[in-house]
């Protein structure tokens, strides 16, 4: 039998201009812990995004990066500075790598001193694997720099790599990511027990299929002074999380231009968790006390029948009063029929997220979004308010995509009034193109063309500034700004109520006023406005 091999586990920073850390559980990688464990793996887990009680992260200011550029600079000093209107401030989200090597260092001190020590002491030693996760395709530079500072520290040690970013670019990890002479393999290829790959770095592409159906890991948050209070404000919490993910399947039938679900999940076929398996989990961490449960999914109800009865074990359990669901990536409005909604609002889901993304019918089906519409939107819009969930709050909200190439911008202004006359809040959400996805590859020009790596495709940088200029001439960032702006001035309304665009009231009167007569580019009198001063969206 091989000898108990110990595995090191790092979920990184993050670099970017924005980050909302409220479900910053690095789940896959705290599913992976659990599979190594059935292999008698010994595990320490470092997670740099884990977030205070308050679910923030520190910050610090990095570097400046330009808009629609690959120009970034770093100034003398960050005191009194501000930023020029085509630029932003990225900054590291969590434990910067200079704060990590500290870490890593005690570890490897503490580990030789166990070894020295003529007693018997069970000590985490030097790891033989560091397990990485990586994300989001332009966060790569975070997981680059971290191997970086693991290999200085554990120079003996092999580097894993997986996640979505080594999924979607496997080329671009082995090149970039200063591994040494790596293996790519796909997650049902990895077996670690296998001498051969021991030896190797591995770049890890896809999902692991025997460890999908397993709970997340979390008591590796418990080590190091579990239930200890708070060193200081705003220092990670101490002991199990106060919530946990939960994912039921995986993959999506679909195949939408912007989207890689399919590449994720090589193919189309959805995988679905049995749902007493599932029951089980929940069961076990709400008795030791979570009680927030977040569902990560491809697509949530396309396992419909097994996701169904998996909230109706939940909604019937006496046990389990008191439980919060969330479901924060958007569910398919097709399948929010009526019996669905009342089992959701009966076993503890407070807030519905949609993804309207758009209301122009061309831009669906220019996405590939044949599978809804707004009749749909429309449909499950209704049979939530019908069963009990407040029209004019955040208990619903929509997702808004733009940034894209090509796009309509008075599509953009349509769909952000509309949408916030329907439900509590619009969520804004900037493009970025996803490696191996169609839209990508219809792109690939203009991104080589302008010389962009992973990093300068973050949506947040409107890398398709410059293309929409052929269609916008005096198209500027401050455009976008103001499309930004106008969704969080929207959304202070959800303090009371939705905000009624063809109210009587002076606030309503003074915003058709501006509105139609809005003269930036693109933007003319919008089809949704009547000319009446009890105008009604239609």
């Amino acid at each position: 039998m091989n000898p108990t091999r110990s595995a090191l586990l790092v979920s990184p920073p993050v670099y970017d201009t924005q980050y909302w850390a409220h479900w910053s559980l690095p789940y896959g990688l705290l599913r992976v812990a659990a599979w190594l464990q059935t292999k008698g793996y010994m595990l320490k887990l470092i997670d740099c995004m884990e977030a205070n009680k308050r679910r923030t992260v520190p910050r610090k200011s990095r570097k400046v990066r330009k808009l629609c550029s690959t120009d970034s600079y770093t100034p003398d000093s960050w005191q009194g500075f501000s930023v020029a209107e085509d630029e932003k401030v990225e900054f590291c989200f969590g434990i910067p790598p200079e704060i990590l090597k500290k870490q890593l260092k005690e570890i490897q001190k503490k580990a030789r001193e166990a070894q020295e020590s003529l007693f018997d002491i069970q000590v985490f030693p030097e790891p033989d694997e560091v397990w990485i996760s990586s994300i989001m395709t332009y966060w790569w530079e975070s997981t680059r720099d971290v191997i970086t500072e693991c290999r200085e520290v554990f120079p003996n040690a092999v580097i894993r790599v997986g996640g979505i970013y080594p999924t979607l670019a496997p080329e671009h990890a082995m090149e970039n990511l200063g591994l040494q002479k790596p293996l790519h393999l796909q997650g049902r290829e990895l077996d670690p027990l296998d001498p051969e790959q021991q030896h190797r770095d591995i770049v890890v592409s896809a999902t692991i299929p025997d460890a999908n159906p397993l709970p997340l890991c979390l008591e590796l948050y418990q080590e190091d002074g579990a239930g200890e209070p708070e060193l200081e404000e705003g220092a990670p919490r101490k002991g199990l999380p106060e919530y946990t993910i939960l994912t039921t399947s995986r993959g999506c039938p679909f195949k939408c231009s912007y989207c890689a679900a399919n590449v994720l999940n090589e193919g189309r076929k959805v995988w679905v968790r049995e749902y007493n398996s599932a029951y089980e989990e929940v069961k076990r961490r709400f008795q030791q006390g979570i009680k927030e449960f977040c569902f990560y999914e491809d697509n949530l109800l396309l396992g419909k029948n097994n996701f169904l009865e998996l909230i109706r074990l939940i909604a019937e359990d006496p046990d389990l009063k008191g439980i919060k669901l969330h479901a924060p990536e958007g569910i398919e409005v097709r399948l929010l029929h009526p019996h669905v909604v009342q089992l959701m609002r009966k076993a503890g889901f407070g807030r519905f997220y949609f993804p309207l993304e758009t209301v122009n019918a061309n831009m669906q089906k220019k996405w590939d979004r044949t599978h809804t519409n707004m009749e749909k939107f429309f449909y499950a819009l209704q049979n939530t308010v019908d069963t009990g969930y407040r029209l004019r709050c955040q208990d619903l909200n929509c997702f808004i995509l733009f940034g894209l190439p090509d796009e309509d911008l008075q599509a953009v202004y349509d769909t952000v009034v509309f949408a916030s006359s329907r439900v509590g809040s619009v969520i804004p959400m900037l493009f970025t193109p996803v490696p191996n996805t169609p839209i990508f590859e219809n792109y690939r020009s203009y991104i080589e063309s302008k010389g962009f790596d992973l990093q300068h495709l973050n949506g947040k940088l409107l890398p398709f500034l410059d293309y929409n200029r052929r269609k916008y001439k005096d198209l500027s960032v401050r455009d976008y700004t103001a499309l930004e702006s106008l969704m969080w001035r929207l959304n202070a309304k959800v303090r009371q109520e939705s905000f009624d665009l063809g109210g009587t009231g002076r606030v309503a009167s003074m915003f058709r006023e501006i509105f139609v007569s809005t003269d930036r580019p693109g933007m003319r009198r919008s089809p949704l406005f009547l000319d009446t001063p009890n105008a009604e969206v239609r």
